[in-house]
């Protein structure tokens, strides 16, 4: 009988951090990035204003530093 117990404790508990983790935190000050953003804004870290790059998306040249898009999630 305990060992049902500890299995479904441990159960609950894996099922609900899950799920919080799945649900990203609503509370967040920062506007939301898209994954192209990320990468073009760690690319131009270590150049100067002004410095052309590749983007690794969609191939068009950014110039640094990044101008972040306006990301379009699913409206």
């Amino acid at each position: 009988m305990s060992k049902f117990l500890i299995a479904a404790i441990g159960l609950a508990f894996l099922l609900g951090s899950s799920v919080t983790m799945a649900s990203g935190n609503k509370e967040s000050s920062m506007p939301p990035m898209s994954a192209q953003d990320i990468l073009n804004k760690m690319q131009c870290d270590n150049k100067k204003a002004g410095e052309k790059i590749k983007d690794r998306v969609d191939g068009e040249m950014v110039t640094c530093p990044a101008k972040l898009k306006q990301p379009n999630f699913g409206k």
